[in-house]
């Protein structure tokens, strides 16, 4: 685990203020040697210094910020590339979700963890957004005792936490929709190769397909899967990671 993993882990409880302030003044002090030494591997993110040493501080988070926890370089393209008359589907929700609906005509967004979804729809609430249509897919036991999915439309996720369970629903989510209907699809949760499977024939031939994480192991099957279509990695810093990560879009062709 990084160092900053360890010293999140550590985060005592607001009902003890003296352990809390010492904590997040450890964590402040911690941000900026953290910053330095991802831009010195990533000069390329420099203009993102601010926002990069902010998200390392205890309150800030992607949900209140309302921002895509993706590497920066993916955002900023994020940013040039919705428009108000896009559809845009996505898998995993967050401060992404109010960011993205903020900038689309409509937003589909899925998600499995009931908690996580009821933290999101009362921000959506809060911000009076209404072109975001939310849903709550919750994995379900499954015969399949492994993590390791045999194919890549096998709906299971690589995280152990989930061994033994089915994310059938949640990836199917997509297939309420005609083809070619998303400009964009955003993968950043559960099961993602198998995402990708339902996914593809939903976005249209100049359409994109983004993906988080792709530096990850687990992942690197989805860049064979996809490797007849054009494809941009976006490698570098990301906020509230303290290790230098890697977001990835495809254009898709008929």
């Amino acid at each position: 685990m990084s160092l900053l993993g360890h010293v999140q882990q550590l985060r005592p409880s607001t009902d003890h203020p003296y352990l809390y302030s010492v904590w997040a003044a450890g964590s402040y002090c911690l941000s900026i040697p953290i910053a330095i030494s991802l831009l010195a591997r990533d000069p390329g993110s420099i203009k993102f210094t601010p926002s990069l040493i902010k998200s390392f501080f205890p309150e800030y988070s992607p949900l209140r910020e309302q921002t895509p926890w993706i590497v920066f370089k993916a955002r900023q393209w994020l940013e040039s590339y919705l428009k108000p008359n896009m559809f845009v589907f996505e898998y995993g929700s967050g401060g992404s979700t109010l960011f993205t609906s903020k900038r689309v005509g409509k937003l589909i967004s899925i998600e499995h963890d009931r908690v996580w979804y009821e933290q999101v729809s009362s921000m959506l609430s809060k911000e009076r957004i209404s072109n975001c249509e939310y849903f709550l897919h919750e994995p379900k036991e499954s015969a399949n005792r492994t993590f390791v999915p045999k194919s890549w439309s096998d709906p299971i996720s690589t995280k152990t936490d989930f061994t033994g369970m089915t994310f059938e629903s949640y990836v199917k989510s997509i297939e309420d929709y005609p083809s070619r209907y998303f400009d964009l699809v955003v993968i950043d949760g559960r099961a993602r190769l198998s995402c990708v499977h339902h996914a593809m024939s939903k976005i249209p031939s100049g359409g994109y397909l983004m993906f988080d994480d792709t530096h990850r192991a687990e992942y690197a099957r989805a860049r064979s899967l996809l490797s007849n279509y054009q494809r941009i990695d976006f490698f570098g810093a990301k906020p509230y990671n303290d290790c230098l990560a890697q977001t990835s879009i495809w254009k898709m062709k008929s």
